[in-house]
């Protein structure tokens, strides 16, 4: 799964085909740019799986954290 995250943590772009990112971008090669053209200043990070919505994690120092309930 590649999910492209801003300078504050924030994931803004996620996709989940895994078999697709493999066989065309190998060894997680794969960009942002090769889905939306340009970057739009998001980092990369990839993840093997996520437990719950998307929407309970940010990236913290290029890892993928949940979020403390408030």
């Amino acid at each position: 799964m590649l999910l492209g995250y801003d300078e504050g943590g924030e994931i803004k772009f996620i996709f989940t085909d895994s078999t697709y990112l493999e066989k065309m971008y190998p060894k997680n090669t794969a960009k942002i740019s090769n889905f939306w053209g340009s970057t739009h200043n998001l980092k990369e990070l990839f993840v093997d799986k996520i437990e719950g919505s998307i929407d309970d994690y940010k990236v913290v120092d290029g890892q993928l954290v949940k979020r403390e309930v408030k």
